[in-house]
């Protein structure tokens, strides 16, 4: 478990990932899927408490929130993917209550990214000493297709 945003991010990548490869049978089904959907549960929960999206641009690091950011688009994408294969995720009730839980904290995808499209936040050193990497997680964060699809 881990309460690090780009952390965060990366776990929920890997459960879609992970969903995607069980559900077209590339990958045979295993208790992967539950432990990642399970940490990232966790790891939500602590992150939240710590409200780190209430401090100033000068205390925060984009790219690791972006990263959290681009994780959240990918448990939008895992929920239309357990609509379309219903039967997959039926069989596995755990993994459904997890993708609901998981989808409470989706708004913060958007709290992330009007936060560092903002101009006067890109002014602040975190962000200019980042720059590149800045830039390329939160294009992807707006655009998550070319990343989150196999």
């Amino acid at each position: 478990m881990t309460d690090d945003p780009l952390g965060l991010g990366g776990l929920l990548a890997d459960a879609f990932r992970v969903s995607q490869l069980e559900v077209y049978s590339i990958f045979e089904p295993t208790d992967l899927l539950e432990t990642i959907l399970a940490s990232s549960q966790l790891g939500l929960q602590s992150y939240s408490r710590r409200n780190p999206l209430s401090l100033p641009a000068d205390y925060r690091l984009a790219f690791r929130e972006l990263g959290l950011s681009i994780g959240l688009r990918a448990v939008e994408r895992l929920k239309v993917l357990k609509k379309e294969i219903q039967g997959f995720f039926t069989e596995r009730e755990s993994h459904l209550s997890r993708i609901e839980n998981l989808m409470q904290n989706t708004p913060l995808t958007d709290t992330i990214e009007k936060f560092w499209l903002d101009p006067a936040n890109k002014e602040a050193e975190t962000w200019s000493a980042h720059r590149d990497i800045n830039m390329v997680t939160l294009a992807t964060s707006l655009a998550p297709d070319g990343y989150l699809e196999v």
